[in-house]
């Protein structure tokens, strides 16, 4: 008999990523736009974590305390950017203070100016 590798271990739900539309984020104000993509960042997460949305902290841990680290960044960086069709700095990713920071840059890189706080470095300018 062989096992397997998740025998008597149940698998979390998959988690629903709904990616909010690129031209309703670019028509709404920054506050509505944030608001989107804290849902959409939450989902992401949540998706990557196989934790509920609901249950991802946005706001008072890093990005690396909430378990993202290289490998899940580098997935996590891939998807958004194919999703949002934007650039996101890899370091930047794992070094936010907080995922809402990451909100913060794609809430201003998807605006209607161009107005992201990250300087080429990925350090909040």
């Amino acid at each position: 008999m062989t096992a397997t590798p998740h025998a008597g271990r149940t698998r979390p739900p998959a988690v629903e990523v709904s990616v909010p539309d690129r031209a309703a984020l670019a028509a709404a104000d920054h506050s509505e736009r944030s608001s989107m993509l804290d849902t959409y960042v939450r989902q992401e997460l949540g998706r990557l974590l196989g934790i509920p949305p609901q249950s991802v902290d946005t706001t008072g841990r890093p990005m690396s305390s909430l378990g993202i680290g290289s490998i899940a960044g580098l997935e996590l960086q891939h998807r958004m950017e194919a999703a949002l069709q934007v650039e996101l700095n890899l370091q930047m990713l794992l070094l936010a203070n907080s995922a809402a920071e990451l909100v913060d840059c794609l809430a201003g890189q998807l605006g209607g100016a161009h107005t992201a706080p990250w300087s080429d470095s990925g350090v909040m300018a």
